[in-house]
């Protein structure tokens, strides 16, 4: 019900907030509540409205125990948090990554909720992070990394709320760098996606390159396997440093495509062939020393010598 109701409204975030969008208002937080809580029967929780209870939050083993605000006392700090997050100071003139984590903070801190406040919080930051043009539910949501992170979340979450005024400056490192690595990995992503199909267009190069009147620079089964080795080479995390998964001789001189295409020649021929296919820098291959197997990758390297 939970990955329901916030599938539903990651969708109204991306379609209430957009660059240029109307200011975030507290009808947009209840809503955010709402949308994430409706039917998931939950004690001492009402989606949409305000607690009326008091609330604490953490564990001395997590960092230590943070008491929401008063019951009374939220209406007033939701008002406040809404002009804190509107207001030309101190928040819209930074930079709106910045202000998102801001918006993050102060609202998880203030608890107004009976459940939800993380997701809540995290919904409010991705529409801030929207309305700055930054297409969080398409590959750099900040929650994806807060969810992988937990832990540390809730320690600095909870070390910046030791003294008072609160110190964020923790939280908001921790954010940035969160951002910068999704970033990053929107980055490998792409050269990942982009370096396989100009090595693929420069096969069909290679293949159709003569060296001579009946040679070719890759025969019919070179360019077969290079086509072979570039689908089981593919990254099983697309957006890590790494654009090429590795494959250990032995694995690939038995995976049943090469028993096909190598039936009827000696394996002398395979060999052979996988051999000047590194001479020629299509691929690479290294031997590894634990397990005294040869590793071969791709190597985009080939892409700009042919």
């Amino acid at each position: 019900m939970q990955i329901r109701n916030a599938g539903l409204a990651q969708a109204w975030i991306k379609e209430r907030f957009y660059p240029d969008s109307a200011p975030m208002n507290l009808t947009d937080i209840l809503e955010m509540h709402r949308m994430i809580t409706v039917d998931s029967d939950l004690k001492d929780n009402i989606p949409g409205r305000f607690r009326t209870h008091f609330v604490t939050v953490g564990s001395p083993e997590g960092g230590g125990v943070h008491r929401g605000a008063p019951p009374e006392d939220i209406p007033r700090l939701m008002d406040e948090y809404i002009d804190f997050v509107n207001s030309k100071k101190p928040t819209q003139g930074t930079h709106p990554v910045i202000r998102a984590l801001l918006a993050h903070f102060y609202l998880v801190t203030i608890h107004p909720f009976g459940d939800g406040n993380g997701r809540v919080s995290r919904l409010a930051e991705a529409g801030i992070l929207f309305q700055g043009g930054y297409n969080v539910h398409g590959f750099y949501g900040l929650s994806n990394y807060f969810y992988r992170n937990e832990r540390d979340y809730k320690l600095i979450l909870q070390k910046c709320r030791e003294l008072q005024p609160f110190d964020v400056t923790p939280f908001i490192l921790f954010g940035l760098n969160g951002f910068a690595m999704e970033l990053k990995g929107i980055n490998n992503f792409v050269k990942t996606k982009l370096n396989r199909v100009v090595y693929r267009t420069m096969l069909v190069r290679a293949f159709n390159r003569r060296t001579g009147s009946r040679r070719r620079l890759l025969n019919q089964r070179e360019w077969n396997l290079l086509e072979f080795l570039l689908m089981e080479t593919a990254p099983t995390d697309p957006f890590s440093d790494s654009p090429s998964r590795r494959i250990k001789f032995s694995e690939l001189r038995e995976a049943p495509y090469v028993q096909a295409a190598y039936r009827g020649v000696t394996r002398r021929t395979f060999f052979r062939e996988l051999t000047r296919l590194g001479q020629l820098g299509f691929i690479s291959v290294t031997k590894n020393d634990a397990s005294k197997d040869f590793v071969l990758e791709l190597d985009f390297g080939a892409i700009g010598r042919y």
